[in-house]
């Protein structure tokens, strides 16, 4: 989408690119992996992006390298929000823009999965409203940055129905823009 809206120049990168990468290799690929890798997997075969290994938290790309960075349902993995927007301000260019999604329920929600296999796939955090508010955006903040507008935290509908093993789990999806600021 982004190259047909004419952007040039684009990268990605995955912690665990490895494995997509390695399925895509398969002859035979489950179809659970060819159903939903099936873009990631085009993205690296066709060459659109510069895909790379590589954590989001600490990254080998230059500093000050980008106008725009997207970051959409990677933060509720696991990911340490200040390292993230420290390494966020680092590699985008000033007055750039960050674009950041991420699975959030106004409450808390815990992840009750045992099995490691589908936790790997799940989940680590679902945000709340008040990591959202006080986690997320105040450590934004802290690191340089501006929200473009508020953050809508209301909600109506849960969009997102995790179903795994005894763990079920309905919630929707956060969205917010931040832009880095020019004298931090």
């Amino acid at each position: 989408m982004l190259q047909r809206l004419g952007f040039k120049n684009l990268y990605g990168c995955d912690l665990f690119l490895n494995r997509i990468i390695n399925l895509s290799l398969l002859k035979v690929v489950p179809s659970f992996y060819r159903r939903n890798y099936k873009p990631i997997i085009e993205m690296y075969e066709n060459k659109i992006f510069a895909l790379s290994i590589q954590d989001l938290e600490k990254t080998n790309f230059q500093s000050n390298m980008f106008d725009y960075i997207t970051s959409l349902s990677v933060s509720e993995h696991g990911v340490n929000t200040q390292n993230y927007f420290k390494e966020m301000k680092r590699i985008l260019k000033v007055g750039g823009m960050l674009l950041t999604s991420s699975d959030y329920w106004p409450d808390k929600l815990v992840n009750k999965i045992i099995n490691k296999d589908i936790r790997k796939m799940s989940p680590n955090n679902v945000f709340s409203m008040e990591e959202i508010e006080k986690n997320a955006i105040v450590v934004a903040e802290r690191n340089g940055f501006t929200l473009t507008e508020p953050v809508d935290l209301t909600h109506e509908e849960k969009v997102v129905h995790w179903r795994a093993t005894t763990s079920e789990r309905d919630y929707t999806f956060i969205f917010y823009a931040l832009r880095k600021n020019k004298f931090l």
